[in-house]
């Protein structure tokens, strides 16, 4: 569709009535408001979960609990130290023969290399 100048024309004439008409109502109506201008209303501020009491109290037991919880934990897990402890010194002392073990190994090499046969003794040496 395409628009002519009378159509524009005619509908600027419209435009001007039409906002002719809502000033007329607004003067005669001033309490009354229009779609136009309405604002929507300021958001009411949320108001707070807790108290500043409230919240202390909670920090407090949120605390304490976290103290008992890390308490029950380092007990049930002092035993496993312990023997974790232990465990590392049985195992420093196996590494400790183990060192002696093939220190005793490399030296029974060199000597089973470093023996020397003898020879036999004759029967007719002996005189």
């Amino acid at each position: 569709m395409t628009w002519t100048d009378d159509d524009r024309r005619e509908l600027r004439e419209l435009f001007r009535v039409h906002d002719q008409m809502m000033a007329e109502q607004r003067a005669s109506d001033p309490g009354e408001e229009l779609m136009e201008d309405a604002r929507p209303p300021a958001p009411e501020p949320e108001p707070e979960p807790f108290t500043d009491y409230q919240s202390g109290v909670l920090v407090q037991v949120i605390v304490e609990l976290r103290k008992e919880w890390r308490e029950e934990r380092d007990e049930a897990i002092a035993p496993l130290k312990a023997e974790i402890a232990d465990l590392k010194g049985k195992l420093d002392a196996v590494a400790e023969l183990k060192g002696k073990v093939d220190a005793l190994l490399t030296l029974l090499q060199g000597a089973k290399a470093e023996v020397i046969g003898l020879p036999r003794k004759r029967p007719s040496d002996a005189a």
